[in-house]
């Protein structure tokens, strides 16, 4: 998990970039990856864990350059997307089961992240009321769609190249 965790982080720190036509503080990187591939290889909690390392070593080194809130962003949304994708995984480990999994991962993780905008992160960062809404539907939600796929793809591609190293481990 550890391992999983740090390349979590060196992912985070090395690539990230925003996504036109998003706003700069959105911004995209493959960091969950390694978490998607803990809750397929080990189940979904593994997959929590490896985001709370990541997201908590990266706090900690100061690589989350918008503070607590944005490492609590992280998390959130990284958790989101582990839970129902690793549950739906280990009921159907198809790649057929992967997709569907990752498919109801990245609805889910949108629609949480949409909700936890709106009532707790947005008004942290003191965004006024009347335009929350307005960043939920042109920003919020079709980034955290358009970011999970992106790592459901990258994902989908390199599970079944390195899940043999989980099953001798």
């Amino acid at each position: 998990m550890a391992l999983l965790g740090a390349i979590g982080v060196m992912l985070m720190v090395f690539i990230a970039f925003p996504i036109p036509p998003f706003p700069d503080f959105l911004t995209y990187d493959p960091g969950d990856v390694p978490a998607i591939i803990a809750c397929f290889a080990m189940g979904p909690w593994y997959g929590v864990l490896v985001q709370a390392i990541k997201v908590l070593v990266a706090f900690a080194v100061g690589a989350i350059k918008a503070g607590p809130i944005g490492a609590l962003a992280n998390f959130l949304a990284g958790a989101s997307f582990a839970i129902p994708a690793g549950y739906i995984y280990r009921m159907n480990r198809t790649k057929k089961g992967a997709v569907i999994a990752m498919v109801v991962g990245s609805i889910v993780t949108a629609v949480t992240m949409s909700l936890c905008n709106y009532f707790i992160l947005l008004p942290f960062w003191g965004i006024p009321t009347e335009q929350i809404g307005g960043l939920i539907v042109t920003a919020i939600f079709p980034f955290n769609l358009v970011k999970t796929l992106i790592s459901s793809v990258i994902t989908f591609f390199l599970y079944k190249r390195i899940k043999n190293f989980f099953e001798e481990a």
